[in-house]
């Protein structure tokens, strides 16, 4: 198996390594160093304001989305299973989209307009960083609660059992169950923080300058501004990623290995049935309900304005006509580049079990790659594809149409994330079982296909969507790299919405809500069939 060590780490050389190197060559410009105070104090408010946001982000959506997980995950109630897919569903909903429909409901021209959502200056869009905080904790909120509510699903029953004979049912949760899932808490608490640093789109739209936006805006102006902005945040990455590699470190030091339940947990009980269902929805509703208001939207006609059903149809139609085949292309190439992804993480997973130091390089690497804003990405991959010599790759790299720059961004964007989630389940698999197939004389790839693949190909689906729905609504990266006829949907909603919430851009928004919702529903028929399959085709006890 040192081969396939060897072979990843060459690969992650070539692919991952080199590539975001590349942005560090601009601090070397000797224009970057030409400071003045106001430069100073530029990048000094850029840090702060980051910092800010992704303070301000972390306290509503971890206690938001740790509660949701507990409801969802933990408790029984009337609609359970249909509300776990709303949240399986809102996982999906990309960033431009989230911020689209509150905008279209509480904007100035809104379904319910509020005036503290209006700026002073009569902009189209709300700008401070109140409504950053509140956007980005509303798309942090479902995965929160899906990373939690993983980790509540794995905790020992007999524990819980055991509390449950002698203190309450709230006690139980807050003195077993969430101490016991207080890895899958720290897990949603980087990926927020990471995810909220590295985003720039909801700043941009916003008016909230942070180190993120900055870099995408210099990046467009090409000046030496960009070293300068690299040169200050290159020390808070290293710091951040410092931090990461100690959390893991100690994770992996104080958490013993998984052991699966022995049998399924029972619910904890917190008020009626009714109440539960209640909070439930109302969790769901805050992320899913401002989304009708882009149907409102999407009819509006007239002044003053009231809704038509044949408005929103021939608005929808146009920009289906226009804009369907962009949508299909984005969405098939996410849900490609989500499956590779998680093939290599699964790979580098199982290579990571019995080496230490694979584990750590391997760790090391998708931590710096985590640290990364989005921007940085893709310039990074950008300014690569510049320097290649000419040749048939520079078809596919530069001039296009191919959609190989996009997934190259998207997966850099995914793999510390699937990485992350699958080291764990990797870990799980029993030693006995890898033990036995070698002592049957198979090779390394017999062994990833029959132990490894077949006790981890649901956790690997899993990620596999979560890495689609990322790549589906990213900007930051993939606007960097897109080529000419193969740009992605995201970056056109994200165009189109620095001129406001109209019936143009509900009708985009509203069609990549269809398109999601239909790829989830078809995805989970899939499993559940290949579950039932893989039942069937399991021949029972005698």
């Amino acid at each position: 198996m040192n081969a396939w060590r060897a072979a990843y780490c060459l690969g992650l050389l070539g692919f991952v390594v080199l590539p975001l190197a590349m942005p560090i060559g601009e601090m070397f410009d000797s224009a970057v160093w030409d400071w003045t105070p106001a430069d100073a104090e530029r990048l000094v408010f850029l840090a702060t304001n980051t910092f800010l946001l992704v303070a301000g982000t972390l306290a509503l959506s971890l206690p938001a989305g740790s509660a949701l997980a507990v409801l969802l995950f933990r408790t029984s109630f009337p609609g359970r299973a249909a509300a776990i897919l709303g949240l399986i569903v809102a996982l999906f909903v990309p960033v431009p989209i989230i911020a689209s429909s509150w905008q279209a409901m509480l904007g100035p021209t809104g379904l319910f307009p509020v005036d503290s959502w209006r700026s002073a200056d009569g902009r189209l869009w709300t700008s401070g960083m109140p409504a950053a905080i509140w956007l980005h904790a509303l798309a942090a909120i479902p995965w929160v609660a899906f990373l939690v509510g993983i980790g509540l699903a794995w905790i020992e029953p007999e524990a819980e059992d055991e509390a449950a004979l002698i203190v309450s049912p709230w006690r139980v949760l807050f003195l077993i169950t969430l101490p016991r899932a207080r890895a899958s808490v720290l897990a949603a608490a980087l990926l927020v923080i990471l995810q909220t640093a590295g985003e720039a789109s909801i700043a941009e739209l916003t008016l909230v300058a942070t180190l993120a936006e900055e870099m995408r805006t210099q990046f467009a102006l090409n000046n030496a501004a960009l070293g300068r902005t690299m040169a200050l945040a290159l020390p808070a990455l290293a710091l951040t990623w410092i931090a990461v590699m100690l959390t893991l470190s100690y994770l992996e030091k104080a958490l013993p290995p998984l052991v699966a339940p022995a049998r399924m947990l029972r619910p904890l009980a917190f008020g009626p049935d009714g109440m539960r269902t209640l909070m439930a929805v109302s969790g769901l509703g805050l992320v899913l309900l401002p989304l009708l208001s882009l149907i409102w939207k999407l009819g509006l006609t007239g002044h003053p304005g009231h809704w038509d059903g044949a408005t929103a149809w021939n608005f929808f139609q146009v920009e289906t006509r226009l804009l369907g085949g962009n949508l299909v292309s984005s969405v098939v190439t996410s849900f490609a580049t989500g499956l590779a992804v998680a093939l290599i993480a699964l790979v580098g997973c199982w290579l990571a079990r019995e080496r230490s130091w694979f584990r750590w390089m391997l760790f090391g690497v998708i931590a710096w790659i985590w640290v990364l804003p989005g921007p940085v990405v893709g310039m990074a991959l950008h300014k690569l594809f510049f320097l290649l010599p000419g040749g048939p790759w520079k078809q596919l790299l530069w001039y296009g149409p191919s959609p190989v720059p996009l997934m190259w961004a998207h997966a850099l964007r995914g793999l510390p994330i699937a990485i992350v989630f699958l080291w764990p389940v990797v870990r799980l698999i029993p030693r006995e079982l890898i033990d036995t197939a070698r002592l049957g004389g198979a090779c390394a790839w017999s062994e990833f296909l029959h132990v490894i693949a077949p006790t981890c190909w649901r956790a690997a689906l899993v990620v596999a969507l979560g890495c689609a729905a990322i790549g589906l609504g990213e900007v930051g990266a993939s606007a960097r790299v897109e080529t000419p006829g193969w740009e992605t949907f995201a970056k056109g909603l994200f165009d189109r919405m620095h001129y406001g919430v109209d019936n143009n851009v509900s009708a985009l928004c509203l069609m990549m809500l269809a398109a999601i919702v239909g790829v989830v529903i078809v995805c989970a028929g899939a499993f559940l069939a290949l579950g039932l399959a893989s039942r069937w085709a399991t021949p029972s006890a005698k």
